[in-house]
C-alpha cells in the first residue's frame, strides 16, 4: 500500500482546515517519515507557497493511500458541486 505526505495546515475561522499534498508517494510508511524528516522545511515552504504565503503549516503527516482516498473524495464532491451550481 502507498503512503503520502499531508501537510494540515493552520485551522482557518471559516472552520475549514486546508491542506497541502505533494505529488510523490512512497512504499512504507518509514519511507515516507524519513523523507518528510529529512524534508520539512522545503515541504513547510512549499506548502506555504502554494496558500500565498497567508495559511501556516501546522502539522506534516505520513498517510495510507486508503485514508487518503477518503480525504480526496469530500474535496472532489464540493469541486463537482460547485461546477454544478455556476
Amino acid at each position: 500500500m502507498k503512503w503520502f505526505i499531508v501537510v494540515v495546515m493552520m485551522w482557518q475561522p471559516s472552520g475549514h482546515t486546508p491542506l497541502w499534498i505533494p505529488y510523490v508517494s512512497f512504499e512504507t510508511e518509514n519511507e515516507c517519515m524519513v523523507h518528510a524528516i529529512q524534508n520539512q522545511h522545503m515541504i513547510f515552504r512549499k506548502a506555504i507557497e502554494a496558500h500565498d504565503g497567508e495559511i501556516p503549516p501546522q502539522q506534516i503527516s505520513c498517510v495510507r493511500e486508503d485514508i487518503m482516498k477518503g480525504l480526496i473524495q469530500p474535496i472532489e464532491q464540493q469541486m463537482e458541486e460547485d461546477k454544478s451550481s455556476v
